[in-house]
């Protein structure tokens, strides 16, 4: 699985989920072009939780660019997980 992890990749793939939700109604679109609603709704709550994520970690880029020592707002947000360790290493 490749792992294309973004806001525009999430963007692709809602939209594909939609146009395969349109295709259900197309008697000649394949079944692999096609999705049902549990799906379909599955997948667009699954998005929620992503853009929750990256809400999450904009509020903690804003506390780190407030901040009055952000190299040691850096090791805490990254021993608790919520930066990656390449944002920690970065000086």
């Amino acid at each position: 699985m490749k792992n294309n992890i973004s806001i525009d990749s999430l963007n692709t793939h809602l939209f594909e989920a939609i146009e395969m939700l349109k295709n259900n109604s197309d008697p000649n679109a394949s079944a692999n072009e096609k999705i049902d609603v549990n799906t379909a709704k599955t997948i667009a709550d699954l998005g929620k939780v992503v853009i929750e994520g990256y809400k999450v970690k904009a509020q903690v880029l804003n506390i780190m660019a407030k901040t009055d020592n952000p190299n040691s707002t850096k090791q805490l947000l990254g021993g608790a997980g919520i930066i990656s360790q390449e944002l920690q290493i970065e000086q």
